[in-house]
């Protein structure tokens, strides 16, 4: 075998081992737009939350209006509004979980803030009424922080993540008070410049959005487990409606909203552990009442599909190099 021959065959080789390599790249797609908000009104969005009961998405504008939720439609038109009688500050986020919704009044750019509110709404509606709302007030251990993630987990725990550099993931106590304001216990690190975040169905991981990425976590240890590419304008994030991907929404007038496949971001890690927070907390009422209603966060796997069948092409263009290569050395 002469040495040009050996380096064919090194060189084919080679090239399928880089394709093998660019596997999840390939299989993940790219983001595209899924809809744009087109409403005047919303001219800030302060984050997403989808609504599988009441089939909307609600947003917030940051600051500069009175208490004020819309609720989009699939296609991103406001269907209508939750309003309420209070003045937020910095809206950050927002999050329904079973049949309550949560605003979360928690950005400080400053740090001088002596306390956060989250405000919340049981059964939501957007029909433009004014509704009656109850509040809970929060601290930092360790002086005030800027947050843009509020995350609630399947037992109906508060996490807020703040937006440092590296960040940090706080739990609200299990039983938060509604009369008191309540003492956050840092419980992890987070990526630096965490803009929104959710918990994905099964409670086993949390996806995180920070600047061009959503980093997935795993949720008992808040260690990494994969990252998926968004683009830099994306400020929010939430599950899809049919909880086939996640959304990324922009922020300012017209914003677009992108969908983000994900391989396995509609089911549950089949080998999860269960998430420590989860195990800890004993109450599925943060303000202290009864949620009824219950929403399982059982999605279809699509996206996971997608993967499996994307790995499926590149291991059969890899069976075909390889045979390439086998016919080169009998060829010799």
């Amino acid at each position: 075998m002469t040495g040009s021959t050996t380096l064919r065959r090194v060189g084919v080789l080679l090239a399928a081992t880089a394709l093998l390599g660019l596997g999840p790249g390939l299989a993940a797609a790219e983001p595209t737009v899924a809809f744009r908000v087109r409403d005047p009104r919303v001219t800030s969005s302060a984050g997403l939350a989808r609504d599988t009961a009441g089939s909307v998405y609600w947003t917030a504008n940051v600051a500069g209006t009175p208490g004020v939720v819309y609720g989009l439609s699939a296609k991103g038109a406001v269907r209508g509004t939750l309003n309420f009688r209070a003045q937020p500050v910095d809206v950050q986020a927002l999050v329904v979980h079973r049949d309550r919704l949560y605003v979360a009044d928690i950005g400080d750019p400053g740090a001088n803030r002596a306390q956060v509110s989250v405000y919340y709404f049981n059964y939501p509606r957007a029909n433009g009424l004014t509704v009656t709302y109850n509040s809970l007030d929060f601290r930092y251990p360790d002086g005030p922080h800027d947050a843009g993630a509020l995350l609630i987990d399947d037992s109906g725990r508060i996490f807020v993540v703040t937006k440092g550099t590296p960040g940090a993931v706080y739990a609200a106590p299990t039983t938060p008070s509604r009369t008191a304001t309540n003492r956050l216990t840092k419980v992890g690190e987070a990526p630096g410049s965490v803009t929104d975040g959710t918990f994905l169905p099964g409670g086993d991981r949390i996806a995180l959005l920070r600047p061009g990425a959503v980093e997935i976590l795993d949720a008992a240890t808040y260690s990494p487990v994969t990252t998926v590419p968004v683009p830099t304008t994306a400020v929010s994030l939430t599950l899809s409606l049919d909880g086939e991907t996640l959304l990324a929404g922009g922020s300012g007038p017209s914003a677009p909203v992108y969908a983000v496949p994900a391989a396995g971001v509609g089911t549950a890690t089949p080998s999860a552990s269960p998430s420590a927070a989860t195990a800890s907390a004993t109450a599925s009422d943060p303000g202290g009442g009864t949620d009824p209603g219950t929403d399982t966060g059982t999605d279809p796997p699509t996206a996971s599909r997608r993967g499996t069948l994307g790995a499926l092409g590149l291991a059969a263009l890899v069976a075909v190099l390889a045979g390439v290569v086998v016919a080169v050395a009998r060829g010799r």
